[in-house]
């Protein structure tokens, strides 16, 4: 009886591991994703330039998105030229950028900005 408990309890732990291993090792964080997707629907909503950003699991694939290897989290975007011209003058609201927890470098340059608005 206590072998097999102890059994089910090593196959329980070796199926979190891989759990957690496959979740790092192909995909990015969910949070990011969503965070990411909104984050193009304001700047490019025509697809215009960031139309290889797609609604799948591994942002971390993305054009102009680097993440750590280790924790998978979006370390640096770089979205120059990322925004269409014809949207106008841009006042950027920081508080897209909250999902990104690790976030070392964030290029938004040529996109038209002009000032930041009060986090919402």
């Amino acid at each position: 009886m206590m072998m097999k408990r102890m059994g089910a309890l090593m196959l329980l732990a070796l199926l979190t591991l891989v759990g957690e291993w496959y979740g790092r090792c192909y995909g990015c964080l969910e949070e990011e994703r969503i965070g990411l997707l909104e984050i193009q629907s304001l700047i490019d909503p025509d697809g215009v330039s960031l139309t290889d950003w797609v609604d799948s699991s591994n942002c971390c694939e993305w054009p102009r998105i680097e993440c750590d290897n280790t924790t998978r989290r979006v370390i640096q975007l770089f979205l120059s030229y990322a925004r269409d011209f014809r949207l106008g003058d841009w006042v950027l609201n920081a508080s897209l950028f909250q999902p990104f927890k690790e976030l070392q470098s964030l290029d938004l340059g040529y996109n038209g900005l002009v000032g930041c608005m009060e986090n919402e």
